[in-house]
């Protein structure tokens, strides 16, 4: 294995082995882990977390591309989930009947043009008995992270250019938080499924990992020799996904506590993971996407 990179998190890769742990704990019905879908919230708050870091430090030194950036968020998820749907639809020739196929390909065909979140809110509730015949449904959270990756860039980029000032986009940030917030916490009553697969609703998550890079200087002096941060953090995670329940409502306020718990873990500092540095946490870690894309199917 070659020399790890300078910008490599142990915490964050560490976050991502206890993010897809709970996923697949949840879908495989293991007792104990009803909230285990909460790891798909800490997933979006270490995208927000990553994506702001790739993007403001380039932009401070005036040389940020957006184009660059989609390239690398590409090469990043679309090769290893075009193979999952071609060998899905490989399968699923011969396996399934005509009608079922053709509901397969188009499945395949919203995930790999990431609006599969857009089709599945419509179909069914992610908890309803039927979701999980759809062999790709996993793939909406992919979905609500390209959306979120196409408008983000932009959404910085035009602040930057209207206003100097850093306080501008930091506003901005806390802004579109409290708003997805409370979207979220309002639509989560009157529509639960919508609330669940669509990107405005979620926005928050990612925004909130946003903020702790936006406030890492401040993140850093408040905990630094608190080891009790990253603990408190750990334990909001693991308690939501052992009590949170398919019945609670979701996302809303609710996901506070994984997303809040993930931030406390973010911002206990770079590279600091005293509970998440462990040989099996990390080599889970780096193999998080591909668990992620073929557990479910």
């Amino acid at each position: 294995m070659g020399t790890q990179s300078a910008d490599f998190r142990v915490d964050i890769n560490g976050l991502r082995a206890v993010a897809v742990i709970a996923v697949v704990l949840f879908h495989f019905g293991v007792a104990g882990f009803s909230g285990g879908f909460v790891g798909v919230d800490v997933f979006f708050v270490i995208s927000g977390y990553l994506m702001t870091r790739i993007i403001l430090g380039p932009l401070a030194e005036d040389r940020f591309s957006v184009w660059r950036f989609y390239l690398a968020r590409a090469r990043r998820i679309f090769p290893a989930l075009a193979v999952l749907g071609a060998l899905m639809l490989a399968y699923g020739w011969l396996k399934l009947s005509p009608m079922d196929f053709k509901t397969l390909a188009r499945h395949v065909g919203v995930s790999l043009l990431f609006f599969s979140n857009q089709v599945y809110w419509k179909e069914s509730g992610y908890f309803d008995a039927d979701a999980h015949e759809k062999w790709l449904l996993h793939t909406w959270s992919l979905s609500v992270e390209w959306q979120f990756y196409l408008l983000y860039p932009l959404l910085i980029l035009a602040v930057a250019r209207l206003c100097r000032r850093p306080a501008c986009l930091t506003g901005l940030l806390w802004s579109v938080f409290f708003a997805s917030l409370a979207w979220s916490a309002w639509l989560a009553f009157v529509n639960p499924s919508k609330a669940f697969f669509l990107l405005p609703t979620r926005a928050w998550e990612m925004i909130a990992g946003g903020l702790i890079y936006r406030h890492q200087e401040a993140c850093a002096r408040l905990t630094r020799g608190r080891g009790w941060v990253e603990a408190a953090g750990l334990a909001a995670i693991v308690l939501s996904a052992m009590l949170i329940g398919p019945d609670s409502t979701w996302p809303g306020l609710n996901a506070l506590f994984p997303v809040v718990g993930t931030m406390l873990v973010l911002a206990h500092g770079a590279g600091n993971a005293s509970h998440l540095g462990n040989a099996f946490l990390q080599g889970i870690g780096r193999w998080s996407y591909s668990i992620y894309l073929w557990h479910w199917p």
